[in-house]
């Protein structure tokens, strides 16, 4: 179903953000006080319009109440975004999400009611830490409570090895998907044989996983 988002601040992050919604099919809005940047990306976006998001009266003309979510994603400027968070609600955004800075700019915005909180920078940072630590996980998703889910390339010593034979914990890892290429196989027969560019997806407990990784 398509949805409509507003994304106000246009820098890295914010046009990052408003490319991939629209891409998956969705209208969006993006804002920005910089002529320059609202201007760059007003030809991939449903509309944008150039307003100081500081302004009420400039973000009261925008309806933001139609929207099914708004992004706060002002960079560097944590008046700034504190100021139009609290603005947002206060005109009575359906869903306020918001890029924090610093933890005292995240704990502030918590307390004007953002319904979800970011920290971009600060998830890259673990993304890029574990890919280092463990080149043969593609990605990961926090599950909370320790428990994560993870898609891991096999790597060479694993190769023409059944999946019944994967040396991991099965009572704190799940073997989910295996994919190949653009194929995607649900709860893959445990004899299937590994190929080279076969990835695995599994859930499961941080410092399970972690283990196997480290075995591969």
């Amino acid at each position: 179903m398509k949805k409509q988002f507003a994304i106000i601040g246009l820098g890295a992050f914010g046009t990052a953000v408003a490319l991939e919604l629209m891409r998956l099919g969705h209208d969006v809005l993006g804002v920005d006080f910089r002529e320059e940047e609202a201007n760059r990306i007003a030809d991939s976006l449903t509309q944008t319009v150039i307003a100081d998001a500081t302004d009420e009266e400039a973000l009261r003309e925008l309806d933001l109440q139609r929207f099914d979510a708004v992004l706060v994603a002002i960079g560097e400027h944590i008046e700034a975004s504190t100021l139009c968070t609290l603005l947002v609600k206060s005109l009575g955004a359906k869903e306020v999400w918001v890029k924090a800075i610093t933890s005292i700019h995240h704990r502030i915005v918590q307390k004007l009611g953002a319904d979800r909180i970011l920290h971009p920078e600060y998830e890259m940072g673990l993304r890029v830490a574990q890919s280092m630590a463990h080149p043969n996980m593609l990605d990961y998703i926090s599950l909370g409570d320790n428990f994560f889910l993870i898609e891991i390339r096999p790597g060479d010593l694993l190769e023409d090895h059944p999946l019944a034979e994967l040396p991991y914990d099965r009572e704190q890892i799940h073997l989910v998907a295996l994919k190949h290429g653009q194929q995607l196989t649900l709860h893959p027969d445990p004899t299937h044989r590994l190929h080279r560019n076969d990835h695995l997806v599994l859930v499961g407990d941080e410092e399970a996983l972690r283990r196997f990784a480290e075995t591969l």
